[in-house]
């Protein structure tokens, strides 16, 4: 009997008994080309492991959906259920490893890791398995203490303040929240609460109180910034207040991570606020992509990095806003981002993706002149223009405020493929500079025009299916020598999900904008099941990561001519094909909730 390999997942998780019993047990099996070895719907009595050959892996829809060559492992979770509901058929010769089940539920029963690969949802399982990095990778993350990257200068209101004193403070201080006194209490009141105000038609000149958090979520200070990074990550906060002996110090937020973690000597944030030429902020922006790397190679999840880039890019557009747009213009205009970046789901640099929205009886020729100047201002930042011209130099994104109501009134109402997309970019958007009233003012008349016309829904979640010819042919193309082994991730993985998760979005009208609190918000409406949600979650998550090392590997490449977004599905370890084909068909069982949910049909 030759030595069966351990080397790969979920093999390389047993320790040396489990090994002895397993290669005690193992025997080999040969197919010939077209043979069926696992039927759908009938017993499956063993796990089997390729040692050579190809073995494709037939849908219960007749759709190929994966294929497995040397060291794959399948039909684990067939094997604990009793039956599979896929046929698996052998595409080329195949001599394959099997293991009984008796000897795979043993170890099972011993090894929960390795029962988390055969048995777990697809949530535990991305969890339990997709950064399995030698822990030696965070020990540099581990050294910065929260006191030497906290603000300890915080700014502070009392409760008693009227929000327009608020205001006043937040914009003299060039900061987005404050502490505040309140009745023996501490809370945080920070710049949201102006949209808030405003959605719920407050007054200016009720008190801070009302609007500030009480309910903290604190660090102290001389625990370590990851873990405080940690507790922003798990709680979805931008910030966290620093405490020292339980006394309130000062806060520490999302920007000030990413800056410290990134380059101890010259902090980004506090370069971003000094900064006073769009010169300064081009060597700032190329400073963020080493950044990227450097976050990335200590294990934090293209996620988290999103979150924490979407910070730091929306300090840097206010500031070459701010630093272009005279006071009169910046005070009566809103810039808003959206897309990828709106949603706070673009780690690298992409195409750019922004509006303006401006006050009436503003000067339009200088509104024309300073947004041409954004706009070739970004693509010296790194941010290449828009190939569908979705920025703030084309008039069709730079309209007066009762202007863009209207337009985006129109697109409800006349429900095109084209105005199905602009609804789908807009519904994304993010205020970063000026007034940022006028956003929620434009969103909050959208909710007003927006009827639930099941026509509408219809056409605006159709687009989930618009790459589904690559998602089908992906697979069968690996069969032909010779051929591309690489995927678009982001059409076939990424979008589904997100345009999925906003067209339901849309019609439960939830305000929040990251696909990952969509999801959130979602389950807790029971719009879809929560189990549905964090598979759907875990699996976004792990195409973000497979996508950011494309893209990273190819700027690390000096690539620029390649396209993004290629994964080599070949250049993948076992573990991250396994966990990839995981992903794929959460995202193919997504898009059938979908499809039934939208009544769309083929």
């Amino acid at each position: 009997m030759e030595r069966f390999d351990f080397n790969y997942a979920p093999f390389n998780y047993l320790n040396n008994s489990e090994r002895i019993l397993l290669q005690k047990s193992v025997n080999i099996a040969f197919f010939h080309d077209d043979e069926t070895i696992i039927k759908p719907e009938e017993p499956i009595e063993f796990l089997y492991v390729v040692m050579k050959g190809l073995v494709k892996e037939i849908g219960a829809d007749g759709e190929m959906v994966s294929l497995y060559r040397t060291h794959d492992t399948f039909e684990a979770r067939g094997l604990i259920e009793g039956i599979s509901h896929h046929q698996f058929i052998v595409e080329e010769e195949a001599l394959v490893y099997t293991i009984p089940k008796a000897v795979v539920l043993e170890i099972i029963d011993a090894n929960p890791r390795f029962g988390a690969y055969c048995y777990a949802s697809v949530a535990d399982k991305f969890a339990s398995l997709s950064n399995s990095k030698n822990e030696s990778e965070f020990e540099s993350l581990f050294t910065a203490k929260v006191r030497d990257a906290y603000r300890n200068n915080p700014t502070w209101l009392e409760g008693s303040d009227k929000l327009f004193h608020a205001a006043e403070v937040l914009k003299e201080r060039k900061t987005k929240s404050a502490l505040v006194r309140h009745e023996d209490k501490v809370g945080v009141f920070t710049e949201s609460a102006f949209r808030d105000m405003v959605i719920a038609c407050g007054s200016p000149d009720e008190p801070v109180y009302k609007w500030s958090a009480f309910d903290l979520i604190g660090a102290d200070i001389d625990d370590f910034v990851f873990n405080a990074l940690l507790k922003m990550m798990s709680y979805r906060i931008q910030r966290v207040v620093v405490t020292e002996n339980g006394t309130p110090v000062g806060t520490l937020e999302q920007i000030d991570v990413l800056a410290y973690l990134s380059n101890h000597s010259h902090l980004v944030a506090q370069r971003l606020e000094r900064a006073k030429t769009i010169e300064e902020l081009v060597d700032i922006a190329g400073q963020m992509t080493d950044s990227i790397r450097l976050l990335r190679s200590n294990g934090v999840r293209a996620p988290q990095l999103a979150q924490l880039m979407q910070v730091l890019n929306s300090s840097l557009f206010e500031k070459a806003w701010r630093i272009l747009a005279p006071d009169e213009l910046y005070e009566h205009s809103c810039l808003i981002v959206m897309g990828s970046e709106g949603r706070g789901e673009q780690v690298l640099k992409t195409d750019q993706d922004n509006a303006l929205i401006l006050g009436e009886g503003v000067d339009m020729d200088l509104a024309t002149e300073t947004a041409e100047k954004f706009s070739e201002t970004l693509a010296q930042l790194g941010y290449p223009p828009c190939p569908g011209k979705i920025m703030v130099n084309n008039p069709q994104w730079r309209k007066t405020l009762p202007a863009f109501k209207k337009m985006v009134s129109g697109w409800c109402t006349s429900p095109s493929g084209e105005s199905m997309m602009n609804l789908a970019i807009f519904i994304d958007a993010k205020a970063v500079a000026g007034d940022i009233s006028m956003l929620a003012e434009v969103k909050a008349h959208l909710q007003k025009v927006m009827i639930n016309d099941v026509g509408m829904l219809m056409s605006f979640a159709r687009a989930v299916d618009q790459f589904d010819s690559q998602s089908k042919g992906f697979f069968p193309q690996l069969l032909k020598r010779g051929q591309s082994e690489k995927m678009d991730i982001k059409k076939m993985g990424q979008f589904p999900v997100v345009h999925g998760i906003r067209a339901l979005s849309l019609e439960a009208r939830i305000e929040e904008t990251n696909t990952f609190e969509r999801i959130r918000r979602l389950a807790q409406l029971k719009v879809i099941d929560e189990a549905l949600g964090k598979d759907v979650a875990e699996a976004l998550s792990y195409i973000m990561d497979l996508r950011l090392t494309a893209n990273l590997a190819v700027l690390d490449g000096g690539g620029t001519e390649e396209a993004p977004n290629q994964l080599d599905f070949d250049s993948l370890s076992t573990l991250e094909r396994d966990l990839l084909k995981d992903a794929l068909q959460v995202v193919k069982r997504f898009k059938n909730v979908i499809r039934h949910h939208f009544h769309i049909t083929a």
